[in-house]
């Protein structure tokens, strides 16, 4: 993975020539290459952030470069340094570019990244269906304790007990699914 970010960042490099904020920014990352990874999208909550935008063949308004610094944008390049040398952390890069040898550089760079982070989001889902479930089971028994105890209102807790019934077992069903996903994906 080091070999092709340094083989990266180096066609970066002199695909941006031109570009003084861009050679600033890429000769701090080529100094250590081990914090850098490649992102499809940026994470609100990552401590270090920067998208490059990196285009040959035709102009956006837009900059070539930003930073970010726990969510926050910091479009001086200097202070972004500065700060990132205090903070040892990943520095997380959305690369935007028309050139075809970039993309096919990033591409499978992007990919682990981008497979961690859905397994990551399929995990926080089961943590939380599991939760719900727990709760909805809670309720599911309260029903029924109160279906025992209170005879005229068996009518209308027989509908919360038949609802809570339902939830669990969709979310069973999520359960399954998600579970079954996470098995047939290949670790990292």
């Amino acid at each position: 993975m080091r070999e092709e970010t340094d083989k990266l960042l180096i066609y970066l490099g002199r695909l941006t020539g031109q570009v003084p904020i861009l050679q600033m920014v890429l000769g701090y990352l080529m100094a250590d290459p081990t914090r850098v990874r490649f992102v499809d999208s940026l994470r609100t909550d990552a401590e270090l952030g920067m998208s490059i935008s990196a285009h040959r063949r035709i102009e956006l308004p837009i900059s070539p470069w930003q930073g970010f610094i726990r969510g926050v944008p910091v479009p001086d390049p200097v202070a972004w340094i500065q700060a990132a040398r205090a903070i040892r952390a990943d520095i997380e890069i959305r690369l935007s570019s028309d050139d075809p040898i970039v993309m096919q550089l990033v591409q499978p760079l992007i990919g682990p990244v981008r497979e961690q982070r859905e397994r990551q989001a399929m995990e926080e889902r089961m943590h939380g269906l599991r939760q719900e479930l727990d709760r909805t089971l809670d309720l599911y028994n309260e029903v029924r304790h109160l279906m025992e105890i209170d005879q005229e209102r068996h009518q209308e807790l027989e509908k919360f007990l038949t609802m809570a019934e339902t939830e669990m077992q969709n979310m069973g069903r999520e359960l399954t699914q998600l579970k079954a996903r996470i098995e047939d994906e290949p670790t990292s």
